[in-house]
């Protein structure tokens, strides 16, 4: 039995992106610092995040390590990536783990998925956050 012509033939896929040079002709013109405007998007962003998981560790304040381990770091940044780190820092508080027994649950307890749904409740919260102050400082939308 021989094998169809179209499934040996070497296929190709080309992509063609327009537009990128006209984007970034657009930010270069408005003369925006883009790392300042990110990180500030970035910073203010994760906020609402924060404040959620800081309700939800309130919540379950038994011995308070999870209320004090709960963290917002300032923007770091690594080449073009921007990012801040928040939920439970067991640094900033050492028994601070024990949240995993909250979050996911225990052979005792239900779980109380607080710091997830902290994530996922928030997500068009932080994106039109980051848009508005992207678009605040001039940068282009298109």
């Amino acid at each position: 039995m021989s094998t169809p012509s179209n499934l040996t033939k070497n296929r190709t896929i080309s992509l063609k992106l327009s537009g990128i040079e006209e984007y970034l002709k657009k930010i270069q013109e408005v003369g925006v610092n883009v790392e300042e405007s990110v990180s500030e998007a970035i910073a203010e962003s994760a906020k609402p995040v924060y404040e959620d998981i800081k309700a939800w560790a309130e919540k379950h304040k038994f011995t308070g390590a999870t209320l004090k381990g709960v963290d917002l770091s300032e923007v770091k940044q690594d080449g073009n990536y921007f990012y801040v780190d928040v939920g439970i820092n067991t640094d900033k508080s050492e028994n601070a783990w024990h949240a995993v027994f909250v979050e996911y649950g225990s052979p005792h307890n239900a779980a109380d998925p607080g710091i997830r749904n902290a994530f996922t409740s928030n997500k068009s919260k932080v994106k039109k956050i980051q848009r508005d102050i992207l678009k605040k400082a001039g940068m282009p939308d298109e």
